[in-house]
């Protein structure tokens, strides 16, 4: 086992030296510092002995460009992350269907990097992410397949597009918040039964504030006219989805009591046009 001060030495997060994780057969050999061994397990089961916890998860991601859609866990299959380095932040993507153990004992004999290290905050997001892969908000079967069989000029489906306007929305955007029917799980058949939407843009408060809360407010204008685009018409007024309102909100202003009334809509949605839900696999 390894002895208490190597233990400890590890946390959630903490990236794995290149040589180390080519050690480990983690890294393609020739990685050029674009791809990082990332720690993800928790730092109880880091700190738990070995006859408790023999492994270790890892999760190793590839350098980006920016920081897109993908940021703040909007999407529980892909993070979009910042680590900082000494040569200013890194964006990194983790994916987390590639998690693979590891042994605590042949990690524990190596140091973490100190030049490249996920902050307080970004550990609070790969939290997150990490809990958000087993705990995820379910709608309505009709509500969702409302959204996939929506018609939009053009070659873009309905939820591309959600997915285009929250790219562009990027570091900015923390979440999209739905009250639906007011917390509701109705299962409409008919057309003309409408669901009753709202809409939060949750935007991050904590960097260039002005300039996120701009970007929201594009990003609710554009969702706005995305679903009058495919819901409504002069003629005949709102049909399937009806959008009450689709509002800006800052997360500083946001309390715990309206959050917990509100269902998180992830861009994994998206993924249901190419990969229709399977059958169960009975005995």
């Amino acid at each position: 086992m390894a002895d208490t001060d190597r233990q400890f030495s590890w946390r959630q997060g903490d990236v794995i030296s290149n040589e180390a994780a080519l050690a480990l057969d983690l890294l393609p050999q020739e990685s050029n510092d674009q791809h990082f061994a990332v720690v993800v397990s928790h730092d109880c089961d880091l700190t738990a002995s070995l006859d408790k916890e023999a492994d270790a998860e890892v999760i190793v991601a590839k350098r980006i460009d920016r920081l897109g859609g993908d940021s703040f866990g909007k999407t529980a299959r892909r993070l979009h992350i910042e680590c900082q380095s000494e040569n200013g932040p890194i964006a990194l993507e983790l994916m987390a269907p590639s998690k693979r153990p590891i042994p605590k004992s042949s990690l524990f004999v190596t140091q973490p990097r100190q030049d490249i290290r996920i902050d307080g905050r970004g550990i609070g997001i790969l939290q997150r992410w990490l809990a958000s892969r087993y705990h995820r908000a379910a709608f309505p079967e009709a509500f969702e397949g409302r959204l996939r069989a929506a018609i939009l000029p053009g070659k873009q489906t309905f939820l591309k597009r959600i997915e285009s306007v929250l790219a562009a929305g990027g570091e900015h955007i923390r979440a999209l918040l739905f009250d639906l029917d007011e917390g509701k799980s109705t299962e409409r058949d008919r057309p003309d039964d409408l669901y009753q939407l709202g809409i939060s843009v949750l935007y991050d408060s904590l960097r260039d504030e002005p300039t996120a809360a701009g970007v929201a407010t594009k990003t609710a204008e554009d969702l706005e006219t995305l679903f009058e685009t495919a819901f409504f018409s002069e003629e005949s007024g709102w049909k399937q989805i009806r959008l009450i309102h689709c509002d800006p909100v800052s997360d500083s202003a946001l309390t715990m009591a309206q959050h917990q009334g509100l269902k998180q809509w992830r861009l994994e949605h998206v993924s249901l046009q190419a990969d229709p839900p399977q059958p169960m696999i009975t005995p």
